[in-house]
């Protein structure tokens, strides 16, 4: 299997797939209409060129392949989570940011130059 075919978004519904055991919930999890998570399904099953769920008397069931999948799949989803809304905490001391305040003349006054000196403080 080529790492270059995956999409990214398959590995999302692959893990909503696992989590429901239904194509319609998951599809729902994720704002997928059905045909688009069921089109997604039957790319995975291409992808990994295994059923990835089949039906049972119990529901949708969790082929040995998808099973050994899911917990790196998880895993890297994480960390992509992690790395994308990882923000940097806001340090006002060290910040090199401009801000412009914008106020009418009275606003100034009371507002605006106590809090100038309090910064040059």
């Amino acid at each position: 299997m080529n790492l270059q075919s995956i999409d990214l978004n398959l590995l999302l519904a692959f893990e909503s797939l696992m989590d429901e055991r239904n194509v319609t919930r998951a599809a729902k999890r994720i704002g997928l209409s059905q045909p688009a998570m069921s089109n997604a399904l039957t790319r995975l099953r291409r992808t990994f060129d295994d059923p990835i769920l089949v039906r049972s008397p119990e529901g949708m069931m969790p082929t040995p392949a998808a099973q050994a999948l899911i917990g790196p799949i998880r895993a890297a989803l994480a960390s992509l989570r992690a790395a994308i809304e990882e923000k940097p905490a806001f340090n006002p001391a060290a910040s090199r940011r401009m801000f412009h305040l914008l106020t009418n003349d009275y606003a100034e006054i009371m507002l605006v130059a106590p809090v100038i000196a309090a910064l040059r403080a």
